[in-house]
């Protein structure tokens, strides 16, 4: 099962990097990889974990690979793009909600 994920994964890697400029692969790279940097230091500043900045780089890596494949120009490697770019925000928009929820139900408690 693993060894035709992957096989699946590389055809579409090749797939992508075929379709696509390399200046529009290397800065969505570079830039996907900055801001989960960003996110690293941050965390490390405020001495936190690092494994707890993970939920909020996976979001990150997401819409970075989306972008990637909205530029890809094959209609069906798009609509994944679009799927993925939407989900990441959607997710940060949910744990968002969620983390003013729950601040809101310890706040009341005292």
């Amino acid at each position: 099962m693993s060894n035709i994920f992957f096989k699946l994964a590389y055809i579409l890697l090749n797939s992508i990097l075929q379709l696509m400029t390399k200046l529009q692969l290397i800065t969505t790279i570079f830039l996907s990889g900055l801001f989960s940097y960003l996110t690293l230091i941050i965390f490390k500043k405020f001495k936190r974990n690092i494994k707890e900045s993970i939920i909020f780089i996976c979001p990150i890596m997401f819409f970075g690979l989306g972008f990637l494949l909205r530029f890809s120009g094959k209609e069906d490697l798009v609509d994944l793009g679009f799927l993925l770019t939407e989900l990441s925000v959607l997710f940060l928009s949910v744990l968002f909600a969620v983390f003013l929820f729950l601040g809101q139900l310890r706040y009341w408690k005292k």
